[in-house]
């Protein structure tokens, strides 16, 4: 079994394409979206209400998970589940951090976001990777990717980073930018996505 691999990214950074080509690159199973879809299933919830933490507040069960998947699919995951009034944030933590464990046990896999890199960071079978860019790399990155000026792409950039700073910060009182929780923080703006791949695969 290989080691797991956490990546976490800046947004516009290209961080996703890159981990996507090192998961194909070694054969590793890749883990973004999913996350949410298994935790779902694991919390046992229908389209009830579940604590974001994001914002602090309470959003129904499909309006958080609709940010990953589609509506149909969140039906089909949840027809069968017990109707829950509201998931407080520990059954939250509690599910995510089961979800965490149970990926990296399974090893050969590549995990994208959702604080993998707190909540794993004291295995030694997980590398742990973070994404970087300057912003001028990343608001054309983006605005070229989604078809958007580079005034929009930096508005979508900053509300983006900020948003994943107050997660780790409510979720695990960890700032997601420290170097100190990588094993190596790659700079996209200078190193090209096969390389950054070649690197990372020297972790392993």
């Amino acid at each position: 079994m290989g080691k797991s691999i956490t990546i976490s990214r800046e947004h516009g950074c290209g961080g996703l394409e890159m981990a996507r080509a090192l998961a194909e690159s070694l054969g590793y199973e890749y883990i973004d979206k999913a996350i949410v879809v298994d935790l779902a299933k694991k919390m046992g919830t229908s389209t009830g209400m579940v604590s974001t933490l994001e914002d602090g507040g309470y959003l129904a069960l499909a309006s958080f998970i609709s940010k990953f998947i589609s509506e149909s699919t969140i039906q089909t995951i949840v027809s069968q589940s017990k109707d829950l009034a509201y998931v407080n944030s520990e059954k939250y933590r509690t599910g995510l951090h089961g979800l965490m464990n149970d990926l990296a046990d399974r090893g050969n896999v590549v995990i994208v976001g959702r604080g993998g890199q707190c909540i794993l960071q004291n295995r030694a079978d997980v590398v742990h990777v973070r994404a970087v860019a300057p912003l001028e790399f990343k608001k054309k990155f983006l605005a070229s990717k989604v078809s958007i000026t580079l005034r929009e792409a930096e508005t979508i950039i900053k509300a983006k980073e900020e948003e994943r700073r107050k997660y780790h910060e409510k979720m695990f009182k960890q700032d997601n930018r420290d170097p100190k929780l990588y094993h190596a923080v790659i700079n996209l703006g200078m190193v090209t996505r096969p390389v950054a791949v070649e690197m990372i695969k020297k972790l392993l």
